[in-house]
């Protein structure tokens, strides 16, 4: 949906080359540990720069809620509705 910036990308490539660095190594070696260490952190910097996205079923129920109380306040332009009715028709978050 959005484009990736240039650090993110940057980090991508950084994870990448060390990951293949990885199978130069040895399981049990230190280097292999501290690469690991490395892929760790890199990882951890990406999660902390990313934005937290909204979900799609959050974006669906605040939309259907603004529309629900355009629709009852163009209704009530018309028409009487009680408040306790009208109020009933909007989704409950959770």
């Amino acid at each position: 949906m959005f484009a990736k910036s240039i650090v993110e990308s940057k980090l991508d490539a950084e994870i990448q080359a060390a990951l293949d660095e990885l199978s130069n190594h040895e399981k049990t070696s230190e280097e292999y540990g501290t690469i690991v260490e490395r892929i760790s952190k890199l990882h951890k910097l990406k999660t902390e720069g990313s934005p937290k996205r909204v979900s799609p079923d959050t974006a669906l129920a605040v939309a259907a809620n603004i529309f629900g109380v355009l629709w009852l306040t163009a209704y009530e332009t018309e028409r009487v509705i009680k408040a306790r009715s009208a109020l009933s028709h909007l989704l409950k978050p959770r």
